[in-house]
């Protein structure tokens, strides 16, 4: 029996426990809110189609990588539709629990108590988190499955068994499904477990079952590089990432929020908490630890500098393809370097402790204050009251997901331009007969980024995010002609490249 209430009660199980119990309690605050921006409504929209026409979107316009979309269609049908965006809003909320106790159990087993409750800490307080827990994206997933990868990828570099060559496999193939990015960052990781393994003399014993489970998951993965190889020409053509996301990408090492979330005047303590920890790294370059340690923590920190710089090199020479946002799906990755070094210094434990913890705070109540903005649904509802649903909207930009989301029963035409964004082509095609049937008539606009004359709009304005306020707009009969037959030419130009 005191054996028993030893393991049941151990220090560190009390520790991490509670830190856990903190992370729920905290970010389960954050998921009680009303929004959905615009890339999260796809999020959703895509989860919600039919498996057939999430498919037909992903191989023809989108590209993306399918694992996300299913996991959050799996999560969002054990939800009653009322609660959908909390839903959805959860689904990434569980990735992070779910790291946590990665940490509780695998990275305890392998490189102790001190480490795996570094690592509890920094998943939940660090800024970088916040973002990753509250987004209804890919990014949690993604940086999930890659800090899984680099704890099993390591295993392999002792004493490693079949299973650890299989959950190294496997791990790694859900993480090519998640996000492209990913791919860079394991041929990185891989190649660094090729590089010990010889330099080791290990190779004789591991390396063939390695170069085995890196064959399985290459093939594993080739058939989906038709996609992007297929759709990729259309898709670059209104990529949305330029030379200024290039520019600012360097941000997410000292401010992982950046300008796209509202940051209230303490910002700065945001930003010292996410600095401090990139200085922290770079200590750890230069820490005596010990060589299974040291190992580890080149590997994981290397490999992501190595595909950031890659990213900068081909965004100059090729096209612009780095953005602090994607890159924010290493953050898990980092917080296990960092865990390696905070775990051998005592004397940065207290004072980052300290500084993390007001970065949290602070960042903490920004994302409070955006998850309880109802700007959105203060247009939602103004529009239901005050507009009759057989009059047509005109969508801008990405409104056009808005639209489709909140305001169903409403009949969307998409003002489409000759550049931009612009989803779900199957299910806004539909209406093309609208174009030519109601330009007669003044008509109201829905514009997201698009600047419009004040004196014809409303603005909703939000703290959602940076650039995401929603206006309405009153165009005559002449503009909204106009306007449409414009759009509808871009849309014909668009059609035919499918």
């Amino acid at each position: 029996m005191q054996n028993f209430a030893k393991f049941l009660f151990s220090e560190f199980k009390i520790k991490a426990g509670l830190l856990i119990a903190v992370t729920v309690v905290l970010y389960g605050f954050l998921i009680n809110n009303l929004n959905l921006w615009s890339d999260e409504i796809y999020s959703v929209l895509m989860a919600k189609d039919s498996l057939n026409d999430m498919w037909t979107l992903l191989i023809n316009e989108d590209s993306k990588p399918p694992l996300y979309y299913l996991y959050l269609k799996g999560i969002l049908a054990l939800f009653p539709e009322q609660y959908e965006i909390w839903a959805a809003h959860f689904a990434s909320v569980l990735l992070l629990i779910i790291a946590q106790l990665f940490a509780a159990t695998a990275v305890k087993k392998d490189y102790g108590d001190k480490t795996a409750l570094w690592l509890i800490w920094l998943l939940m307080v660090m800024p970088a988190s916040l973002w990753l827990a509250f987004e209804v994206r890919t990014y949690m997933l993604s940086g999930l499955l890659l800090m899984m990868a680099s704890v099993y990828g390591l295993r392999l570099l002792e004493k490693p068994k079949t299973k650890d060559f299989v959950l190294f496999g496997i791990v790694s193939l859900l993480a090519l499904y998640s996000h492209y990015y990913c791919a860079l960052w394991l041929m990185f990781f891989y190649a660094g477990i090729l590089f010990f393994m010889i330099r080791d003399k290990k190779f004789k014993a591991n390396g063939p079952a390695f170069l085995l489970t890196a064959l399985g998951v290459a093939m594993l993965f080739a058939p989906w590089l038709w996609v992007p190889f297929n759709s990729g020409e259309n898709i670059s053509r209104d990529w949305y990432v330029n030379s200024d996301f290039v520019k600012l990408s360097w941000q997410f090492w000292t401010n992982p929020l950046q300008p796209e979330i509202y940051q209230s005047s303490f910002f700065i303590a945001t930003t010292l908490s996410a600095s401090v920890f990139s200085f922290i790294l770079l200590i750890g370059l230069f820490n005596p630890m010990t060589k299974k340690v040291y190992r580890a923590f080149v590997l994981c920190f290397g490999a992501v500098i190595a595909v950031y710089a890659l990213l900068i090199i081909f965004s100059y020479t090729f096209r612009p393809m780095v953005t602090a946002r994607y890159l924010k799906i290493f953050a898990p990755v980092l917080y296990l370097a960092g865990a390696y070094t905070l775990a051998q210094y005592k004397i940065l434990k207290k004072a980052f402790a300290l500084v993390s913890a007001l970065g949290f705070i602070f960042t903490y109540a920004d994302i409070h204050a955006i998850s309880f903005d109802n700007g959105y649904q203060n247009l939602v509802h103004d529009i239901r009251r005050f507009v009759p649903k057989e009059q047509p909207l005109i969508a801008f930009d990405n409104s056009n997901l808005f639209c489709e989301y909140y305001l169903p029963e409403y009949h969307c035409l998409l003002n489409l331009g000759e550049t931009g964004e612009y989803f779900r082509l199957p299910q806004m095609g539909k209406n093309i007969d609208l174009y030519k049937n109601s330009a007669e008539q003044p008509m109201l606009a829905l514009s997201l980024y698009t600047y419009r004359d004040n004196d014809k709009c409303m603005t909703y304005h939000s703290n959602y995010r940076y650039g995401q306020n929603m206006n309405l707009c009153h165009y005559n009969a002449e503009e909204s002609k106009i306007m449409l037959s414009g759009a509808l030419s871009n849309l014909l130009k668009r059609l035919k490249r499918y």
